[in-house]
């Protein structure tokens, strides 16, 4: 049996959750898989905005306004395009993947789900509520003390 990428972190990480859930839930196997990869990445994705926003920032000034949303871009084209790309390099393994595991293929969909939604509300967030250049630069420029008695 063809073991999919991290399934042994994702299987402990899913069983560890599956383990404090009623029985009725634990015979869903396939559900919970998505919620749990959606929400999951949902979660860790605005964690990750939040440390971009008041740790990275601090560090790498700008980080926050320039580089994350290139950054969220290029995740959610990768995201969407890395299974299509697995599947035309290795049609087999792909196969084996879907029949093999079922569970797993649902939490993967789920996770993609979450994370390309939590960067999409982040970039929509950003065209809503922008700031303009000049209220940027006011907050960013210090200006030397006026003069006042030459």
């Amino acid at each position: 049996m063809v073991k999919p990428f991290l399934y042994d972190a994702v299987d402990m990480l899913y069983n560890s959750v599956m383990k404090h859930m009623p029985k009725y839930m634990q015979e869903r196997d396939i559900a919970n898989a998505c919620i749990f990869g959606f929400f999951g990445t949902l979660g860790l994705t605005y964690v990750l905005q939040w440390t971009s926003k008041n740790v990275v920032d601090k560090i790498i000034p700008g980080f926050d306004k320039i580089a994350l949303p290139k950054l969220e871009r290029l995740c959610q084209v990768g995201i969407t395009i890395a299974p299509v790309l697995y599947a035309t390099i290795d049609p087999e393994g792909a196969k084996a993947i879907i029949t093999q595991h079922p569970a797993y293929i649902s939490g993967m969909a789920g996770a993609a789900l979450g994370g390309i939604l939590g960067a999409e509300l982040d970039q929509r967030k950003r065209l809503c509520n922008p700031q303009s250049l000049e209220k940027e630069v006011e907050k960013s420029v210090v200006y030397p003390p006026e003069e006042k008695d030459l």
